[in-house]
């Protein structure tokens, strides 16, 4: 897998990949990453594909890794309380 591309963002790692015909969108904030798929013959190409980041969806993508930190802390702390 190849990167395609890096998108400029002032807190976000964002890189487009292509392989076996699906561009693969990487999102990565920390530890965290998400990633999207998007067929190649869904899109007429790569500028399709960054057109989709718009600033909406990329705030809406760093909430949800907001809400992955707090879902994967809770996780951490309540593993790690130590009963009396």
């Amino acid at each position: 897998m190849k990167t395609t591309t890096k998108v400029s963002h002032p807190v976000l790692d964002i890189s487009i990949f292509l392989r076996e015909n699906t561009y693969l969108i990487k999102i990565v904030l920390n530890q965290f990453e998400q990633i999207y798929r998007i067929k190649q013959a869904d899109v007429t190409g790569m500028d399709d594909v960054k057109k989709m980041l718009t600033t909406i969806f990329l705030d809406k993508v760093y909430l949800r890794f907001v809400e992955m930190s707090k879902d994967f802390k809770d996780s951490f702390i309540n593993i790690n309380k130590i009963e009396p």
